[in-house]
């Protein structure tokens, strides 16, 4: 006659210490995280972005001038669309405009990009901001 084995199954033994430890990491990790994300939805200001420009360099290229600039956004709010113009001038008369759009610049962040013009631009261009909207 074939004897019984007596052996316990692996489910019903208690858990390791192990798995014990990373399920508490694991609970304590998700936990701050919805702490965290529940602080920043209350903290966030419901004011529109602040954009400002900021020119990094001015290079001579093949077919014109290159601009190349830093859009900043210090708010707590996302800005899509954002329309930077560049306008050289001559006194008060406008000679050449450029247009870019940025498909975004999120909040605390920025985005860099180029205008090119075809008439130079040193000492007589300037580069802003004109519009956004809200994503």
């Amino acid at each position: 006659m074939a004897k019984l084995s007596k052996s316990r199954s692996i489910e019903s033994a208690k858990g390791h210490w192990i798995e014990w430890l990373t399920g508490s990491v694991s609970a304590i990790g998700v936990l701050a995280l919805i702490g965290w994300l529940g602080f920043e939805a209350l903290m966030q200001s419901d004011g529109a972005p602040a954009l400002s420009v900021k020119t990094i360099s001015s290079t001579r290229q093949d077919g014109g001038y290159l601009i190349v600039f830093d859009v900043e956004n210090a708010a707590d709010r996302t800005a899509a669309d954002v329309v930077v113009r560049g306008e050289i001038t001559d006194g008060n008369t406008v000679v050449e405009t450029v247009e870019i759009t940025l498909d975004y610049v999120p909040m605390h962040s920025r985005a860099r990009a180029g205008l090119i013009f075809y008439n130079d631009p040193e000492g007589r261009s300037r580069v802003f901001a004109t519009g956004f909207s809200e994503p």
